[in-house]
């Protein structure tokens, strides 16, 4: 393929098909047909390199290889960067709201007790904790209902730069609270609304790139090795906001907000949402004859198939055979899965662990071993989805598995250091692979369904409906990890956990 500069337009040249690739970049009825791409369709860094011609001396697969790893690695960095803007909240918990009961084993010396106004209520601040949980949950799983759609119909490299920012802004907003000294609830709450609705942008937009760049085959293991993401993001958005949690509690939330804007700024810059951006076909997510798998470039000319494809709507999503099933596990595991999320380390913090009581950083610090078992967990989960060639088996097999271990989690915890750490590890292998298999393979897997014969509209849509209907679980997991650990204890909590889970594999 030789492209040509032409004025503000790169000019592709149709190459020979790949085994097992569509054909559908061509743009009319001849073999030689010519793809005319404009500027505003590229990155910028992406279009810099088409002009300087730097595919000419390497081979069509060669060229497509590297668009699929720079895509992996900027979609990656990409949701990391989201996750890290969620979990200072969880880290700051503990220093918003001390625990100040006097006859608790873990509580804070009095002169540790002056927490930050209105969550310092020794009776009702962890519901009001719980609370900020629920007003960004909700948010975000109301959002990402309407966000799929958004995203199937915008150019997703638009769609993640403006949800970025959004994410990072309402992230320092929360920051400057400490700075500016704010202790209204009304705006926490609002600050927390805004930032679920900006968050809401990400996962449907990077799932849908994601299966623009790769088809089925070994999607399992490829998207449970990138799925990690999310415990990357969530472990540097744990161990970083907790060296200034107890002291300068407000620098946790703006170290998050700089790293967003940052990774906004190479995505923005690099990421390339489509192969047919770059001359390249789109792969085959079946072997049906009759799947029309067409490129979705706007600035060429439309075929008479593509011409009648239209993003699907949320009830046409929803009956997507699967749909329903996977949707309702994903509520309960979600709801098991942020409330870990987002109450581990205040959990960690206010229990006594082998006669000793953590410091917040300890706390966070340990709590980030349930992320790096959600990253074996993960990988684990796709690899066995691949090998069983079963989605369902998989995540059954898991969800199942995370019963004993969130028991044994609670009843020997507190033992001693090294076998919290350990349990803490592999209770997020179990509890964080079936959510991640749903979230990432089976949402691309619904996205490409045959039933959908080769629409390209449809994957921001499925993954937007099965990640809001999972959200909303998540929204209610949070609030009443609050208010039941602070009226009925933990014991009533990790029940409620294992409850769940079995109701998940159900």
């Amino acid at each position: 393929m030789q492209p040509q500069s032409n004025d503000n337009s790169v000019i592709f040249t149709a190459e020979p098909k790949l085994e097992e690739e569509d054909d559908t970049c061509a743009v009319d009825e001849s073999a030689e047909a010519t793809r005319v791409l404009q500027r505003a369709q590229l990155p910028w860094g992406a279009w810099l390199f088409e002009i300087l011609d730097w595919t000419s001396n390497i081979s069509l697969s060669t060229k497509r290889k590297i668009y699929q790893v720079s895509v992996i690695l900027l979609t990656y960095f990409c949701y990391a960067a989201y996750h890290m803007n969620r979990k200072p909240i969880s880290v700051v918990k503990s220093t918003l709201h001390p625990d100040c009961d006097s006859t608790g084993v873990c509580a804070n010396p009095s002169n540790s007790c002056a927490g930050w106004e209105p969550f310092d209520d020794p009776d009702n601040g962890r519901t009001l904790l719980g609370t900020l949980d629920y007003a960004w949950l909700f948010s975000y799983a109301v959002t990402m209902f309407f966000s799929g759609q958004l995203a199937d119909r915008s150019d997703m490299r638009y769609f993640l730069t403006v949800g970025m920012l959004g994410s990072a802004m309402s992230c320092a907003l929360l920051g400057l609270t400490y700075f500016l000294n704010v202790h209204q609830l009304f705006y926490f709450i609002l600050v927390q609304i805004l930032g679920g609705a900006f968050q809401a942008s990400g996962f449907p937009a990077i799932i849908a790139v994601m299966s623009n760049w790769f088809g089925k085959g070994k999607r399992g293991l490829i998207m449970g090795i990138w799925y990690t993401h999310n415990q990357t993001g969530s472990i540097l958005g744990t161990v970083i906001p907790a060296i200034f949690a107890h002291n300068h509690w407000g620098w946790s939330f703006l170290v998050a907000a700089v790293v967003m804007v940052a990774m906004t700024v190479v995505i923005f810059l690099f990421l390339v949402a489509d192969p047919c951006y770059v001359g390249l076909s789109p792969p085959k997510h079946h072997l049906d004859k009759d799947e029309t798998d067409e490129c979705s470039t706007s600035n060429r000319p439309t075929t008479d198939n593509e011409s009648k494809q239209k993003a699907i709507s949320m009830w046409r999503a929803l009956f997507i055979p699967g749909m329903l099933e996977f949707s309702l596990a994903h509520f309960f595991a979600k709801m098991v899965s942020y409330s870990f999320l987002l109450w581990l380390p205040f959990y960690l913090k206010n229990n006594e662990i082998g006669d000793h009581c953590l410091t917040t950083f300890q706390s966070g610090a340990i709590a980030a071993a349930f992320d790096v078992g959600g990253m074996i967990g993960s990988i684990g989960a796709g690899l066995l989805s691949d090998l069983l060639n079963a989605r369902a088996v998989a995540i059954t097999v898991l969800l199942y598995s995370s019963i004993p271990m969130i028991f044994l989690l609670r009843k020997f915890g507190d033992v001693n250091l090294p076998l919290t750490i350990f349990l803490v590890l592999i209770t997020g292998v179990c509890v964080i692979g079936p959510h991640s298999v749903i979230t990432s393979a089976v949402s691309a897997d619904l996205g490409t369904h045959k039933s959908l014969k080769g629409n390209r509209k449809a994957k921001s849509t499925v993954t937007g409906l099965i990640n809001g209907i999972g959200s909303m679980g998540a929204a209610f997991g949070p609030l009443i990890t609050g208010a039941l650990s602070s009226h009925k204890g933990w014991d009533a909590v990790f029940y409620l956990f294992m409850a769940l889970y079995f109701a998940a594999g159900l």
